[in-house]
């Protein structure tokens, strides 16, 4: 029975029965003959084979709704038995939208395997959304993002706190008259825009500006708009961006201001081409939070990798950036907090 359930899903994320039938070593024609009788069998068709990409039927939506529940729970039990054989072995699946993949999960990752050597990590890129919703189809054990979480979904492990600011080109000649409460790098390495005695910008005052906002569904989309409404202004868009890094890379190259995390400030090194101001409001904090799935069965492996994660967020971020020496315990010997 999962056989088939495994044949039907493969389809489903390919489109297409080729290519779900070299995924599964099998004959494109036994493949489609298999998936016709089960259909036969339970007196509905699944597929639509008559477009290009293979799409599901009506009918077929609610099957394979089903069939991807009934997988997510073999996978569980998969994991449960894993755990049961107390196996120091196991698959352990990490993701994160783009600066998060490319800067932090990096470093998360090799100090758990520095830990933990025989778990088997992979990495998934893409999306927000995309990653959200294969995180509660349960593709994706634990992932990492500075986005707020439905807690009836997700259990959530805050992280790291970190503030937003106002990056704006080097160069430009607003700084001159900002120079009392503008950030170099250098200084939002040291912190000093958590001290409460650094100055606050007035936004209004680049309200002329071209702005680099990211893209309505993120969260520096709904914050960057709030800031500026909140001072009075609507922004003049210049151009909406996927990624925090493109927008910062491209107000490098003077093309606009842009909003951009403390966190990618120091995970990316983004140089002098830019300054920074703190902004007021109780809204520039976030926190970078890690999530799986709410009531679904953690492994072992996901419960060292949010043990590790959570030490190191005692510590802050900087303890990523800049620490090169890595501790040594083994795996079982980091006890995960509540």
């Amino acid at each position: 029975m999962f056989r088939i359930f495994h044949y039907l899903d493969e389809v489903y994320r390919e489109q297409s029965f080729s290519r779900a039938a070299q995924k599964l070593y099998l004959s494109q024609p036994s493949l489609s003959l298999t998936i016709k009788r089960y259909e036969n069998e339970i007196g509905v068709q699944i597929f639509d084979r008559s477009t290009t990409p293979v799409k599901l039927t009506e009918a077929g939506e609610v099957v394979m709704e089903y069939i991807q529940r009934i997988l997510a729970t073999q996978r569980d039990m998969e994991a449960y038995l894993e755990d049961y054989r107390e196996l120091r072995t196991g698959d352990l699946t990490l993701s994160a939208a783009h600066m998060f993949s490319s800067y932090l999960l990096p470093r998360l990752t090799a100090r758990f395997l520095h830990l933990c050597p025989e778990i088997d990590v992979k990495i998934t890129e893409s999306d927000f959304l995309s990653l959200q919703q294969m995180t509660l189809n349960g593709d994706v054990d634990l992932l990492i993002e500075s986005h707020d979480f439905e807690p009836s979904l997700f259990q959530i492990y805050p992280l790291f706190e970190e503030h937003i600011l106002l990056a704006v080109p080097a160069n430009d000649p607003a700084n001159a008259e900002n120079a009392a409460c503008m950030l170099r790098t250098e200084d939002v390495l040291q912190d000093r825009h958590v001290d409460c005695a650094w100055p606050c910008v007035a936004l209004e005052r680049f309200r002329e500006h071209p702005f680099l906002m990211l893209e309505k569904g993120h969260d520096m989309h709904s914050r960057g708009l709030r800031f500026c409404r909140e001072s009075g202004f609507e922004p003049k868009v210049f151009m909406y961006l996927n990624q925090l890094t493109t927008a910062c890379n491209l107000a490098a190259q003077r093309l606009g201001v842009t909003f951009v995390s403390d966190t990618a400030v120091k995970l990316t090194n983004l140089g002098g081409e830019l300054v920074y101001y703190k902004l007021p409001g109780p809204n520039v904090k976030r926190w970078i939070n890690m999530v799986h799935k709410r009531n679904r069965y953690v492994s072992k492996a996901a419960a060292a990798f949010i043990a590790m994660a959570t030490e190191f967020s005692h510590q802050g971020i900087s303890s990523l950036c800049w620490e090169n020496d890595i501790m040594a315990p083994v795996c079982g010997s980091v006890p995960l907090k509540e």
